[in-house]
């Protein structure tokens, strides 16, 4: 079987997969300059290469055309600007040529204002202003100043970590904790608030308690962290400028996915998709003493690397380590994903019931939705461009899937997709057939970190660290599962492992 060697190997073709691969580039810069040509093909002095397993890049992020112009989302649908992260990301489109593409909400319109909860049968808005916080709005018993009022009284939690349901009562109370946290927790993480941990989940909100008593506190007085090496780009200043609320691209996400596959090949790297790894050794280098090289098998080659990047899911890569280091493997499986089912719609007319963003339901409700997102109100330039249409997404399973429908890998998605529609007429009144229906079951597609999950990634490093393996772990399994985090938390990577290397921005 043929050999391949290389510098870096990157595994997953994700986000995090493809923003290693660039910031890598970008970060040994003169390094990478081509040496001569082979076979008419330029040479590069360090070789990076990526492999992905399916025949699709993007790993979660999936958009779709159809015949008719529309654009759906099967995986995230939009980025926010807001913080380190997201200014790294608009930084990142700014580099790849995308400032034209990116489409823009701003915190004004209706899809930033107006977020909703079903709760008793009815759509309630989120509060959205300071008024909102002064009267009392159901489904709360009281106005919400009161409760956000005493958390800045509340003392510091000195446990190293806890629930987001143990946090939200600690902090808020119960009525806050059912009707905003909960249902805030399935929409990110489609997760149970009683075992998702707000370290690890939510770390913003944990650091605010932390370092500044209070999250109202935290919130007024902006986030602690910073990092001087994230510049602003024309593109971040257009957003601070703009106000926005949220961005995509005018073809879907699935346009970053694309162009930084684009980018990274022609500065060199190589990308393999339709490449699955069956096992992975790590072995002495030859005449290299102690040092160790990774060695990934595939179907059709092995790859020897200096070091290796995994940006597939933890538990993926705890199938592919040897028996020798099945402690590793052990760890990596703890991180547990949970399963969502993406219902993807578009009806002729309109038929929104009201303008926003969109609702989600609290885990208390009896639903088979975890929410609704409506989609033409935020990304009008997605839908229809010579009929009107409206698109709506229903997301439904997550840490509920096999207690509502069963084992995913027996699913019928005529039947979910039948479930959706039937849920939607119940809860907003809507009747109309679709014009376009599909169903995108994605197993194990949401981390969800449970309480302590920092020191199982403490150990886990440890033991990486203990055993000189030439290994970096990056992707969602670990820390943050938007593609923001991915993206940035890839960057952070990239520049442990070339720490003599800069960026632009």
């Amino acid at each position: 079987m043929a050999v391949r060697k290389v510098d870096f190997l990157v595994l997953g073709g994700g986000a995090s997969g493809l923003s290693a691969v660039f910031y890598l580039q970008r970060l040994l810069g003169e390094r990478l300059k081509r040496v001569d040509l082979v076979d008419e093909k330029p040479q590069f002095r360090n070789k990076i290469a990526l492999l992905e397993a399916s025949p699709h890049i993007g790993g979660w992020i999936h958009s779709t055309r159809t015949p008719e112009g529309s654009i759906h989302e099967a995986g995230p649908r939009s980025m926010r600007p807001a913080g380190i992260v997201g200014r790294n990301s608009l930084n990142l489109a700014s580099s790849l040529g995308l400032d034209d593409e990116v489409i823009p909400v701003l915190r004004s319109h209706p899809a930033a204002q107006r977020r909703f909860t079903f709760t008793g049968g009815k759509l309630h808005q989120f509060p959205s202003s300071f008024a909102t916080l002064l009267t009392r709005q159901e489904p709360f018993s009281r106005p919400l100043a009161v409760d956000l009022a005493r958390e800045v009284l509340v003392k510091r939690s000195k446990g190293e970590d806890e629930s987001m349901f143990d946090f939200g009562v600690r902090r808020f109370g119960k009525e806050i904790t059912e009707n905003l946290i909960d249902p805030f927790c399935r929409g990110v993480f489609a997760g149970k608030t009683t075992e998702l941990s707000v370290r690890s989940c939510f770390p913003q909100l944990f650091s605010f308690e932390r370092q500044r008593g209070s999250v109202i506190l935290g919130g007024l007085l902006g986030p602690t962290a910073i990092d001087p090496t994230v510049g602003e780009s024309d593109l971040v200043r257009r957003a601070k400028k703009e106000r926005w609320s949220i961005w995509s691209l005018k073809g879907g996400l699935q346009c970053l996915a694309e162009k930084l596959s684009e980018v990274v090949q022609r500065n060199g790297a190589e990308v393999r998709t339709q490449m699955p790894c069956t096992k992975i050794e790590f072995v002495l280098k030859e005449n290299g003493g102690n040092k160790k090289i990774a060695r990934v098998h595939t179907a059709e080659s092995v790859w020897e690397a200096d070091r290796l990047i995994c940006g597939i899911p933890a538990a993926n890569l705890a199938e592919v380590l040897p028996v020798d280091l099945s402690p590793l493997s052990l760890h990596l499986q703890q991180i547990q994903s949970v399963t969502a089912a993406v219902v993807n719609l578009e009806f002729e007319g309109s038929h929104l019931p009201t303008e926003g963003f969109g609702y989600l339901v609290p885990s208390r409700e009896p639903s088979n939705v975890l929410g609704v997102i409506f989609d033409s109100c935020a990304f009008p330039q997605h839908d229809r461009p010579e009929i009107k249409s409206t698109r709506m997404t229903c997301m439904m399973g997550g840490a509920w899937f096999h207690d509502l429908f069963g084992d995913p890998d027996k699913v019928d998605c005529d039947w979910l997709a039948s479930v959706a529609l039937a849920t939607l007429k119940t809860q907003i009144g809507l009747s109309a057939k679709p014009t376009y229906c599909r169903v995108n079951l994605s197993k194990d597609c949401i981390p969800n970190y449970k309480v302590n999950h920092h020191r199982l990634l403490e150990t886990i490093d440890a033991y990486v660290a203990d055993n000189d393996l030439p290994l970096t772990l990056v992707g969602s399994s670990y820390k943050g599962v938007s593609v923001n985090d991915c993206i940035y938390n890839s960057r952070l990577a990239a520049q442990r492992l070339v720490p003599d290397g800069q960026l632009a921005v």
